[in-house]
């Protein structure tokens, strides 16, 4: 019945009895930061209370100096700055903040996204030579540009200056750029390396702010720059980057303005994603980033920009419901693509001796195939390469497991790539068609030597043992003081032992999903497992079961349940 492994946290009683009788907190939250590696008083304080003079001075960031005096004389020129973005919700969110910073103090600034299908990711030549035609001087990318070495020549051949704002990992040469901004180069001390594209693009703006202020422009009449961390916690909580450090302050101070909702775009978007009341970052993992993304993987980035830029609630509205829509194609074409994914892996893979997964074919989209890769790894715990072929060449996405780091594997038979970039669990790869064979059987090998078998085998962490009759809204208020949750920072996990449910119901157009009741009337739900409980006498079977416990909000009615992750009979 169980169908994962089951790894609970050892716990540290020394460090949680220390946090919780000098900061007053219950043991199960001391128990749960110590979990999370928050082991001393100063790392505690700093991660519960999450104020923003704590931020990193941007000017440690390698190059920053020169990117701010480029972008001030730019300013001073009354010159024509392209934000050149990307089409992910990170590259989107990263070009609308800064847009409308520079448009706030007063640059002449445009944006530019590639299109997916077309142009793919990243610096273009064709698109630097229009954009310079244009009138273009200066062009600042986000998200994107990092090892965009030849693209950046091409601009400095047409008297274009290039600013890179970047996150992803650097090659061995930078771009000839002004300034590359990229926390991850070797010679960069900026502190944390887990920013975001637009985590790095808003420390730009803080850089450019704070020489404004120092030149004697009046603090007036400068970016509130507070309001545009909405824009950064959407972006960095959809690229997974870890909610820690810096991060994890820039994103609470963040959904604390999403909650506001100012923008009239994003006040339409939570209207038509069902987004009310607590606003978490699970809604905008869930809920918002997925309307946000479905435009760029359409190939219609621009519509998620300019959601975010409008200052017209009809416009926003009307966005807003496209991208609804545009949402609701992605997910049948997913769906599709997923089962055929699925039945491809099946045929192609030998579950028993292969430890990934790298298969692609004609007619599958793109800018859906990071999905497609991200459920086969989550199915069946292995990493996985999905490559869409549209005539001699195919671009794919991966996606990895812990410990396994995917770039750094793609660098090792990069002479059978075009071209590839990413992260560690992440990245993406254009492909000759002719070469893709060997590419995917050295690949395999590369993966049988180098992946161990405790990393594939799926585990679920769990962080202790809570008695479910004590999960009451004072629990949960606790529970809220460790948000945003995400990578770095995951949302607790709990296991309960010899549960005896009182009844269950089965839920769905299918009837995949289960809703089960404790006897104190306690809810507990269990997506796409129906079929556990369907030979069971459930009020007569003691059950181990592993779940978070959450707020769930309908119709503007709140009430507490359980989410089930994994189950077993008890012994």
């Amino acid at each position: 019945m169980r169908e994962k492994l089951w790894a609970i946290a050892p716990g540290d009683t020394e460090v949680e009895k220390n946090l919780s009788d000098t900061l007053g907190l219950s043991p199960i939250i001391a128990r749960l930061l110590a979990n999370r590696g928050v082991d001393d008083l100063q790392k505690a304080r700093l991660f519960l209370d999450t104020p923003l003079a704590a931020l990193e001075d941007p000017m440690k960031m390698a190059g920053m100096d020169k990117a701010v005096s480029r972008v001030i004389e730019s300013l001073d020129r009354g010159e024509k700055i392209m934000v050149y973005g990307d089409y992910d919700v990170d590259g989107v969110t990263a070009t609308a903040l800064l847009y409308l910073f520079l448009n706030e103090i007063g640059a002449h600034a445009g944006y530019y996204i590639p299109e997916r299908g077309k142009e793919g990711y990243g610096l273009n030549s064709a698109a630097i030579t229009s954009l310079a035609e244009a009138g273009a001087k200066l062009i600042i990318t986000v998200d994107n540009g990092i090892n965009a070495v030849e693209a950046v020549d091409h601009a400095n051949g047409l008297g274009v200056d290039v600013i890179i704002t970047d996150h992803h990992l650097p090659g061995p040469i930078l771009p000839g750029a002004v300034a590359a901004l990229n926390p991850n180069r070797e010679d960069c001390p900026y502190p944390c390396k887990g920013l975001s594209g637009v985590g790095v693009a808003f420390k730009l703006c803080m850089a450019v702010r704070s020489q404004l202020r120092q030149r004697g422009v009046e603090v007036d009449t400068l970016p509130n720059l507070k309001r545009y961390l909405d824009l950064v916690a959407i972006g960095s909580v959809a690229d997974c980057s870890p909610l820690v450090g810096e991060n994890r302050l820039l994103t609470r101070h963040g959904i604390s303005e999403l909650r506001a909702a100012t923008r009239p775009g994003l006040t339409a978007l939570k209207q038509v994603a069902g987004v009310n009341g607590g606003l978490t970052s699970r809604d905008i993992a869930f809920a918002l980033a997925p309307r946000l993304n479905a435009a760029g993987r359409l190939g219609k980035a621009d519509m998620g920009v300019d959601l975010l830029i409008t200052g017209n609630s009809g416009e926003g509205a009307r966005i807003a419901h496209k991208l609804d829509e545009e949402n609701r194609k992605r997910q049948d074409i997913q769906k599709k693509m997923l089962d055929e994914a699925i039945r491809k892996a099946g045929q192609e893979i030998d579950f028993t001796q292969e430890k990934a997964i790298v298969i692609g074919a004609d007619g599958w989209n793109p800018g859906v195939a990071g999905l497609v890769a991200s459920k086969l790894t989550e199915t069946f715990g292995l990493p996985t390469l999905v490559a869409c072929f549209n005539g001699e060449q195919g671009v794919g996405s991966a996606r990895s497991v812990a410990g396994f780091d995917v770039t750094a594997a793609l660098s090792k038979v990069s002479g059978r790539l075009v071209k590839f970039g990413g992260h560690k669990l992440a990245a993406g790869f254009t492909v000759n068609r002719d070469g893709f064979e060997v590419f995917r059987r050295e690949f395999l090998c590369l993966a049988r030597n180098e992946i161990e078998p405790s990393q594939i085998k799926p585990t679920i962490k769990i962080d202790c043992e809570v008695n479910p009759g004590g999960i009451d809204r004072e629990f949960l208020r606790q529970l809220e003081t460790l948000e945003p949750y995400g990578e770095g920072n995951p949302q607790p996990v709990f296991i309960s032992r010899g549960v005896r449910f009182t009844e269950v119901c089965y839920m769905g157009r299918d009837e995949s999903h289960a809703r089960l009741t404790l006897p104190g009337g306690l809810q507990a739900l269990a997506f796409s497992k129906a079929e556990k409980f369907r030979g069971l006498d459930v009020p007569k079977t003691p059950l181990d079961i592993v779940y978070v416990a959450e707020v769930s909000t309908w119709r503007d009615m709140e009430r507490i349940q359980l989410r089930l992750l994994d189950m077993d009979i008890s012994v």
